[in-house]
């Protein structure tokens, strides 16, 4: 009777460690599983982001670029805008000259038509002193 309770006590004993000995692998295999599967989901997290980031600096460099075309079209119109002004100033001032000119010309001749009048006036008072 002592060797089969014995026999029973050793078969619940080892039958007990078992099950406690199961239940930590069991944890410990879940936590492996959990583990695993966080793991796979911030793999694929830390994909989709670096995907997002690309993106954005794709969207970046094509906003600089656009950017840089317009600014470059706005340049090209400004050095256009002042090369037609430049050119308009040149003309104002070339018609300016030769307005200049003409009114120096305008002057030279009256100015000899007055001397010369004069010239005449004076010949003729002296010429009528000396009849006198």
């Amino acid at each position: 009777m002592q060797k089969s309770f014995l026999t029973a006590l050793l078969l619940a004993t080892t039958l007990g460690l078992t099950a406690c000995d199961s239940e930590p692998q069991n944890k410990l295999d879940a936590t492996k599983e959990t583990i695993k599967h966080k793991s796979e989901q911030l793999e694929k997290a830390s994909e989709k982001a670096a995907e997002e980031v690309i993106e954005k600096i794709d969207e970046v460099a094509e906003i600089r670029e656009e950017h840089a075309e317009e600014a470059q079209e706005q340049l090209d119109e400004i050095i256009h805008e002042s090369e037609e002004a430049k050119a308009q100033a040149q003309a104002e001032l070339d018609d300016a000259v030769d307005a200049g000119a003409e009114i120096i010309e305008d002057i030279k001749h009256d100015s000899k038509d007055s001397i010369d009048a004069v010239k005449a006036q004076l010949h003729e008072a002296t010429e009528a002193t000396e009849a006198e």
